[in-house]
């Protein structure tokens, strides 16, 4: 099982200006290995099928894959339909609660982990890179800060932006220090976690220097907080956690 979990940016969001991150995708295509005519999903339910980042995401790999969508009108045959024969199925980011409850709601959850247990590579950005961990701490700084389950084909939380949104990354800290929060990998924005069998393989810096990713703990009162390391295990769940 492979997951490539991407803090933030990428071709979804080339308003950031950051044109280093195609190297993150160039690796995500890299994980499926030589396919002579590689197929790849995109899911955009997070931000409500945006247009804008379904032609970025066929602009990105029509040239490299054939590509996909699946749309929010879909239900869970429409899912099964849209996985099969799939080799990378890339997520998008924006609201992470509206698309675990749709997912939930339709059988989609229950079809991509069924897809994810036969081999399909899950990638994805934001709410795309987290859904797939057991526990998450979701919404904005405006709004609040509430835990949720995730999907939970991951042991442990995750979070996204981190160094990119101090507002996030407190409360994140806060929840894991009270323990409210399991231990988990905080990413930035430019960084991809290529995560294969619950264990962390490698970290793949777009941004050079000013982007990483860490793993977070308990510690005494407060956290640990260190360079995310290949080795590091998040653990695995069944494949069929997250459709409860």
């Amino acid at each position: 099982m492979q997951i490539f979990a991407v803090g933030g940016g990428g071709f979804t969001h080339p308003e950031d200006g950051w044109p280093e991150d195609s190297l993150l995708e160039d690796r995500l295509l890299d994980l499926a290995g030589p396919i002579s005519r590689l197929q790849i999903g995109y899911i955009g339910h997070a931000s409500n099928d945006n247009p804008t980042r379904i032609d970025a995401f066929h602009a990105r790999f029509r040239d490299c894959a054939g590509t996909r969508v699946l749309y929010l009108d879909a239900d869970r045959d429409g899912a099964d339909t849209f996985l099969a024969g799939l080799d990378i199925l890339f997520v998008g980011g924006g609201t992470t609660t509206a698309m675990l409850a749709h997912w939930r709601y339709t059988g989609i959850a229950g079809a991509i982990l069924e897809a994810a247990g036969h081999g399909l590579i899950l990638g994805g950005v934001s709410a795309g890179a987290i859904c797939w961990f057991s526990e998450l701490l979701l919404g904005t700084a405006e709004d609040g800060f509430n835990l949720h389950a995730g999907l939970g084909l991951l042991a442990g939380s995750a979070c996204p932006h981190f160094t990119n949104e101090p507002e996030r990354r407190q409360a994140f800290e806060r929840q894991v220090a009270n323990g409210h929060l399991a231990a988990g990998i905080a990413i930035d924005d430019g960084v991809g976690v290529h995560i294969c069998d619950g264990v962390v393989t490698e970290v793949v810096r777009a941004r050079g220097a000013v982007a990483n990713a860490y793993s977070v703990s308990r510690h005494n009162k407060g956290v640990a907080i260190h360079p995310l390391d290949p080795g590091y295990r998040m653990g695995i769940f069944r494949s069929d956690a997250g459709a409860r």
